[in-house]
This record gives C-alpha cells, sequence and structure tokens, in this order.
C-alpha cells in the first residue's frame, strides 16, 4: 500500500501538537510487508502553524504553503467556534472564499471538544452534558468553558498533549463519538469538513481493521 501524505495547516499548538502525537502513534505501528514506510503520513512543520483560526490567516498560510508545494494535499484544520460567531466576519468571509481554497476541515467547535471525543464514556457524556448546558448551540470562549473541562481532565494544558493520548482505543472513541458532536451552524454555512471524519477516514484507509 503506497504511502499517502497530507500537509496540515493547522490553526494553533494545540492542533500541531495532536497531530505529532498521532504521527508519533502511527510511526510506532507494523507495517505491511514490502512496504518502506507508514502508509499515511500527516505533515505539520511548526512554521506552518497559522497562530489564528481567522479566515484570512488560515487563507494566508494555505497559500503559501501551496506555492512552496504545488503537488502536495494540503489540508486546513481550524476551529468552527469564530465562523459560527462570525467574529471579525469569519462566516462571511467563509462564504465568499474562492474555488482555489479548499474547504476547512473543522473542530465543532473547539479543539477541546474534539479532545473530548476521545474519552471514554463517563467523562464525554460529562462533557456532553455541560455543552448541551448553552456551549454548543452558543461556543463559549475558551476563558469560560477551559475551567469546566479541566473538571473532566485535571491535567489538560492547552497546546500539549500526554504521550499516551493516542491509542487504538482512544481513536475508536472518536469514531464512535463523532456524532455527539455540535451541528449547529447559524450562518447555513455550505463547504464544511469535519477534521474528525477525515483522520478517521485516512486511517481506515491506511490500516484496515484496527478500529
Amino acid at each position: 500500500m503506497p504511502c499517502v501524505r497530507h500537509i496540515v495547516v493547522c490553526e494553533g499548538e494545540s492542533e500541531w501538537a495532536y497531530l505529532q502525537r498521532l504521527q508519533g502513534f502511527l510511526d510506532q505501528q507494523p507495517i505491511l510487508p514490502g512496504a518502506f514506510e507508514p502508509p499515511l503520513r500527516l505533515i505539520a512543520p511548526q512554521r506552518i502553524i497559522a497562530k489564528s483560526g481567522t479566515f484570512g490567516s488560515l487563507k494566508n498560510r494555505y497559500r503559501k504553503t501551496r506555492a512552496e508545494n504545488k503537488k502536495a494535499s494540503i489540508r486546513i484544520w481550524a476551529d468552527f467556534d469564530l465562523y459560527h460567531r462570525n467574529d471579525m466576519r469569519c462566516a462571511e468571509l467563509y462564504a465568499l472564499k474562492t474555488a482555489g481554497i479548499p474547504d476547512f476541515l473543522f473542530s465543532f467547535h473547539n479543539f477541546e471538544d474534539f479532545f473530548a471525543l476521545h474519552l471514554d464514556e463517563p467523562r464525554l457524556q460529562q462533557w456532553l452534558s455541560f455543552g448541551n448546558r448553552g456551549h454548543f448551540a452558543n461556543p463559549l470562549h475558551a476563558i469560560d468553558y477551559l475551567p469546566e473541562f479541566r473538571q473532566i481532565v485535571p491535567d489538560y494544558v492547552k497546546g500539549s498533549l500526554p504521550a499516551d493520548f493516542i491509542t487504538w482505543d482512544s481513536l475508536g472513541n472518536l469514531k464512535r463519538n463523532r456524532a455527539g458532536r455540535p451541528t449547529s451552524n447559524p450562518y447555513n454555512l455550505q463547504g464544511l469538513g469535519s477534521f474528525a471524519d477525515f483522520v478517521i477516514g485516512e486511517i481506515e484507509r491506511g490500516y484496515p481493521g484496527r478500529l
């Protein structure tokens, strides 16, 4: 099976840290006889972190990365909260994006919402209970939701992940729990990709039968 490579333009340090942990985990898996490298590589050089989830920042970082990698598969991973609230006109600008900019792959709504999908059932239910009290319909800012998140994951540090966070069990949780993610889209934006769907699909292609 040939190796499939995707360059991922990340919104921030949390997404970048996740990709480093995920690729490190995949690199430890046995490869097929005759293969020379893992079947999937998610490439995210630290220099292509956008350091902002605004449409303009991600668009500009994508265009610079595309200019340096003309034939590569390049994906954009961002949080949806700015687009849900239309902060800095993100929803309006996304609705007008040109054909040269791919559909973004979103965490719905924040990285912590995506993180929670990897948790066991009791802790996921705690987060869903909190989110259903308002966060999922009108995403809060980190200063407001992080204290609640740390009640569920006490050692969580934004921009960092435990070395053992990615396992086949946690990825299996992500696969099953995707149905519980927020779906609110008040500006009725079209072309909204899901990073959870993307990464599970790529892992299932590269590692059939593991999830």
